[in-house]
């Protein structure tokens, strides 16, 4: 079996504020014997307050001990592997599969880079250095969701973040759309989540992502896709069954594409890296005085 270069997630053993919060949490909440413990994102500021630990957003502590940060042994222990939102507010630590979804062996495809020069020069010419938002600007202009879907796609929304009922707020990368092969002509809908090289896929991210494409776009065909970044610089693209079932959620297709630029790129690359690299200043400041000329 292939073996990716995928990210691990941090153990948590130096956290100073998530990790000692949801330890106390399950503390006070945890009833014995019990596969659930609920708590809201009050509680969490409580907890905060009653360990002397600051906390700037309250909700982050969810988004990072499950996409940053490994839950810790003694939670996990327990039998605890999932968190994930249950209503506005409001959260779930719960008792279940593995919560991380390692890339499956799939081939690697191999495809030109057709990203406009006016762009490519001003992202990383590495490919490992991309974010999410590179990523996804690279896989847009060289149609890779067209490859893999078979479809054409088009983008509908980026940055999406909305209320889902019994979820709580849903957040999405972006929400692309293809051309259905159908006599209705309705479109498929496909929410994305994009994961760079330092980041894991969580099967709770990919269940909140078709739980609310079901609830704004009801009636509509869901396909869910995860194109996650590998540290060899290939972007693995993931098809999974549209449930909410976190048992259920799997991957039913997959591949990786790898990358080639043409010399002009890396020639603009490297050129516009090198001016920006002997042209750096000193960080540009705001003046918030009078316009020239004001009374």
């Amino acid at each position: 079996m292939a073996k990716w270069r995928e990210a691990e997630q941090q153990h948590g053993l130096r956290s100073r504020v998530y990790v000692p919060i949801l330890r106390e949490l399950v503390r006070r909440f945890r009833e014995p014997g019990s596969q659930r413990v609920e708590f809201t994102v009050r509680d969490v500021r409580q907890v905060a307050d009653d360990l002397g630990i600051e906390i700037g957003n309250a909700p982050d502590l969810v988004y990072r001990m499950r996409a940053r940060t490994r839950l810790p042994d003694d939670i996990l222990d327990m039998g605890f592997t999932i968190l994930r939102g249950v209503g506005r507010g409001r959260y779930a630590l719960e008792v279940g599969g593995e919560a991380v979804v390692h890339l499956p062996e799939h081939e690697i495809l191999g495809h030109n880079d057709q990203t406009p020069l006016p762009v490519r020069r001003l992202l990383p010419e590495s490919l490992v250095d991309l974010d999410e938002q590179g990523l996804l600007t690279m896989v847009s202009y060289c149609k890779l969701l067209d490859h893999f879907t078979g479809l054409t796609v088009y983008r509908l929304r980026s940055h999406v973040r909305k209320s889902v009922p019994n979820v709580g707020q849903a957040e999405l990368d972006e929400i692309d759309v293809g051309v259905a092969m159908r006599d209705d002509d309705i479109p498929v809908v496909f929410p994305i989540e994009a994961k760079a090289a330092d980041e894991v896929i969580n099967r709770v991210q990919i269940a909140t992502a078709v739980a609310y494409c079901q609830t704004y776009f009801p009636g509509h065909q869901i396909r869910p896709i995860v194109i996650k970044l590998t540290y060899d610089g290939v972007m693995h693209f993931l098809e999974f069954r549209s449930t909410t079932a976190l048992a259920g959620l799997r991957a039913i297709n997959s591949c990786g594409y790898r990358l080639h630029p043409s010399k002009k790129q890396l020639e603009l690359i490297r050129k516009t890296q090198a001016t920006l690299d002997q042209e750096a200043v000193e960080p540009s400041r705001i003046d918030f005085g009078e316009a020239e000329g004001s009374k």
